[in-house]
């Protein structure tokens, strides 16, 4: 798509009340503003324009000239009008249309004239279209036939300097009559003056405006230095027009006592205490039959007040209640809109506010850095504020730094606020001196999670503490309060993070306690717990959901290993490393993991004789076998059975001497001291009462069989074991079991079989969501490729594979080479293909993600069986 240039007419479109509509017709919204898309992409394009971008309801549209836009709106409102649109309640678009100069950034545009066509078009009704004077000098002599123009007057505009006069399209046979526009036309009241630009919260704004439309009360909730002042305002600002008795701006932050409430409204609006009944008392009377639309700013503090505001609601039917706090009121009609970070936005704050110190200031190269001191400032404008505020005298980069180092922001805040708002310390401080010392508490214990928490864990944590074993509802008074925040969870469960900002102050306050120590340890013993009671069903049917359980919490899993490491909890980290191995490899973080062990296992004090030891030792053998190198996992896998032996646990003997069989004996060709072997560590499992572990080392029998080239006896031994297999739900297991009897067909000449049962492995490790397992498996699909000659399938398949391994950090284990030396698939592609082929498909193969490259090997297994059969 090419984009004009220079001067040109933009054109912003967006439907009248989309969350009315949205609720009423539930599921068919979706049909209905595909419908009414259509309609106006089909007006612009008929009549010369280019559709920039579509945004749910919204559409930004350009035109070389403005009479072809002009008309495309025209025609877009006729066709609107003509359709038969479901329910009682049409589809009506505001239309706003502006001609400037084009600045082009990347593949949209940017720059002061797109901004102030988007100001014009959210002035308007449905139905109606609005002009810039620009765009109506340009088509006052050439009006589509049956339109005419009205001159609506000077109107301000959000973010525009000055006063714009704007016109209205008056189209003949629909209708021309609309309420006053929503601009910021000079009314009674007394809303603060925007001192800066406002930005970021278009999406929030248009929502509020529309929520306004139906309910009497709203109530901005969100932390902080979210923003939630700056909006509401801003929305009263907008909508004031509609009001006639104004505008009014209540601030509640200088007082403390719930009962001063009603009477702070009271004398805001200019009513005052008299001889006989007080400003308080008059004011239901007072606004009964006015139109006002009230902003109470900062209520979190007095909530005990809440039923006080939710009479004077019912009181005013045609006035309109913004309230602004960190928790809802919970009072019948209120509707509540929680704000969010301001991500999108985030970067272009920071640089405006920094030009007010730094005119002309730039990020250039530092963009990135501005991107990070953001988000470590959870992309609060308060925050972006105070740090953007620090361009004057500090590079970005020290910024980043600090706040990297969770230490404050250095200099004085901005001297004519509230102190709350100086700095984002203290807009934290505000709302945690708001809580009694049993929420102060459990909120300075949730700062030890990392990244978000499951409420399992806090009360594990809670109950170790002499607490209530139950803290859900603690927890949900927290989020009401935007002191913690919901996330979703697969599981559906209870999950929540806290904003950095706020994990920041409430760890300061859980060190100056002297109950980080305390806190951490729980936290650490409660994931440990967790991992113990997740165990039974790993490698089960059950192995996504346990994956589903702990996945979201690898960030804490990884802070309480950290933890236990770095305070010398020696016992607890080696604990903790024996479980955490299959977690990394299913995770793809088999290197992170590795490491993490390693450290663990050099610990002060790790190096006694302990079943913990044993245990995290085989946990290192195994991730190094996972990394294809033998030597190591034999080294450590020898000293797990080593240090089992010595302590007497049994059941770690034989996990080490079945672990230690797949690397003892990679290059023996001694076959009965091999089977000899097995048959002793199927021994150990059946006296430790282990059917599962049993069956497993029954399996190695089908492994030794086909190393010997028995692959007869193989293919017997692996389909017993997959019958074992299904009988203990050991879907591990069952997968390379399908998959070595594939390799055993494959050894047989039966290369359909082999095909088809190899994928089939493949495809259940993939359900499994085996990272590990999956990955080397693409040897599968590398295999079946070459052999029935795809030779680029195969190139992409290795590229694939390659670029999984590294994603990983996993490499085949040294016995998979065994099995493919008759027939290496890697040498056999290169040598079929010239060195720019393969180069090209392999370049291809390394773009797919491990879901890609198993949807293909999938995708092709007919076409490989039905070749094979074909060859036959």
């Amino acid at each position: 798509m090419t984009l004009p240039t220079g001067t040109i007419t933009f054109l912003r479109t967006d439907v009248e009340g989309s969350m009315r509509h949205a609720r009423a017709l539930g599921s068919d919204w979706d049909a209905v503003n595909a419908r009414h898309v259509e309609m106006i992409r089909h007006a612009i394009a008929g009549n010369g324009g280019t559709v920039v971008r579509t945004e749910g309801d919204a559409i930004f549209a350009v035109f070389p000239e403005a009479v072809m836009g002009v008309t495309a709106a025209v025609d877009a409102q006729r066709a609107m009008a003509a359709e038969a649109w479901p329910g009682d309640d049409p589809i009506r678009v505001r239309m706003g249309l502006h001609t400037g100069e084009a600045h082009l950034a990347g593949d949209d545009y940017g720059g002061f004239d797109v901004n102030r066509a988007a100001r014009v078009g959210a002035a308007g009704h449905g139905g109606q279209i609005l002009l810039s004077e620009p765009t109506a000098t340009l088509v006052v002599d050439a009006l589509p036939d049956g339109t005419t123009l009205q001159d609506l007057g000077r109107h301000i505009l959000r973010d525009v300097p000055r006063a714009e006069r704007l016109h209205q399209v008056d189209i003949s046979g629909l209708v021309s009559d609309f309420p006053p526009l929503r601009t910021g036309a000079a009314r009674s009241g007394n809303l603060p003056d925007r001192l800066t630009s406002f930005r970021g919260r278009d999406t929030e704004i248009s929502e509020l405006v529309d929520l306004l439309e139906e309910a009497r009360l709203v109530t901005l909730t969100g932390p902080g230095g979210i923003g939630k002042s700056s909006l509401a305002t801003e929305a009263a600002r907008m909508v004031a027009d509609h009001f006639r008795d104004g505008a009014w701006f209540v601030n509640l932050a200088t007082i403390d006592d719930p009962d001063q409430v009603t009477a702070t409204i009271a004398h805001t609006i200019g009513l005052f205490d008299g001889p006989e009944r007080t400003a308080a008392s008059a004011l239901p009377q007072y606004i009964s039959d006015r139109s006002l639309v009230i902003v109470i700013d900062n209520m979190e503090h007095v909530l005990d007040a809440a039923g006080d505001v939710a009479a004077l609601v019912r009181e005013s039917p045609r006035s309109r209640f913004i309230v602004t706090s960190r928790a809802p009121l919970h009072v019948a009609g209120e509707r509540e809109l929680h704000l969010g970070p301001v991500t999108a936005a985030a970067v272009t704050i920071f640089t405006d506010r920094a030009r007010a110190v730094r005119p002309g200031w730039e990020p250039g190269t530092d963009e990135a850095v501005v991107g990070e001191i953001c988000a470590l400032l959870d992309d609060l404008p308060l925050g972006i504020e105070l740090a953007a505020a620090r361009i004057g005298k500090l590079p970005p980069t020290v910024i980043r730094d600090r706040l990297t180092a969770r230490l404050p922001l250095p200099g004085p805040g901005v001297r004519d606020v509230p102190s709350r708002q100086r700095t984002l310390e203290a807009a934290v401080a505000w709302s945690h001196d708001l809580l009694d010392s049993r929420l102060q508490r459990l909120l300075h214990e949730l700062a030890v999670f990392e990244g978000s928490f499951d409420v399992e864990q806090v009360d594990a944590m809670s109950e170790a503490a002499g607490d209530s074993p139950d803290r859900l509802d603690d927890v949900l008074e927290l989020a009401d309060r935007s002191l913690v925040v919901p996330v979703a969870d697969q599981g559906g469960r209870a999950r929540f993070r806290l904003l950095r900002t706020i994990q920041t102050y409430a760890l300061r306050g859980l060190a100056t306690a002297g109950d980080e120590t305390a806190a951490r340890r729980r936290h650490a013993e409660a994931y440990l717990a967790l991992l113990i009671d997740q165990a039974p069903s790993l490698n089960t049917s059950r192995h996504p959901a346990v994956l589903d359980r702990v996945g979201p919490d690898v960030a804490n899993l990884r802070a309480a290993q950290r933890w236990a490491i770095d305070s010398g909890e020696s016992d607890l980290a080696l604990r903790l490393a024996a479980r955490l191995w299959r977690y990394w490899n299913a995770f793809g973080l088999g290197a992170e993991g590795r490491a993490l062990t390693e450290a663990a296992l050099a610990m002060q004090g790790a190096e006694r004789i302990t079943s913990a030891r044993a245990w995290a030792a085989g946990a290192l053998g195994s991730l190094a076998y996972w990394q294809a190198e033998p030597d190591h996992a034999r080294a450590w896998y020898e000293e797990q059975v080593h240090l089992a032996t010595a302590v007497g646990d049994e059941a770690c003997i034989a996990d080490g001497l079945f672990n230690l069989g797949h690397v003892l004996f990679v290059n023996s060709e001694d076959e009965q001291v091999q089977l000899d072997y097995m048959n002793d560590v199927e021994r150990r499992f059946r006296e430790l009462g282990d059917p599962r572990g049993e069956a497993r080392a029954a399996w190695s029998r089908g492994i030794l069989a086909m190393g010997s080239g028995r692959a007869e006896d193989a293919a017997a031994f692996m389909r017993e074991a997959i019958v074992e297999a299904e009988r203990f739900d050991d879907r591990q297991y069952h997968a390379m079991s399908v998959a070595s009897l594939g390799w055993a067909a494959f050894s047989m000449g039966d290369v359909g079989s082999a095909i088809r049962l190899a994928i089939e492995g493949l495809e259940e490790s993939h359900a499994m969501r085996d990272l590990a397992t999956t990955t080397i498996s693409l040897h599968i699909g590398v295999l079946a490729a070459s052999m029935v000659g795809r030779f680029e399938d195969a190139a992409e398949l290795i590229g694939a594979f390659d670029a999984s391994c590294e994603r990983y950090g996993v490499r085949p284990p040294a016995a998979l080479g065994r099995f493919i030396a008759t027939h290496d698939p890697f040498a056999a592609t290169r040598a079929a293909l010239t060195p720019e082929a393969f180069a090209a498909a392999y370049t291809v193969g390394r773009s797919l993600d491990l879901d890609q490259a198993v949807a293909k090997v999938a995708d092709l297994r007919d076409v490989y069986v039905a070749e094979v059969a074909e060859s036959t």
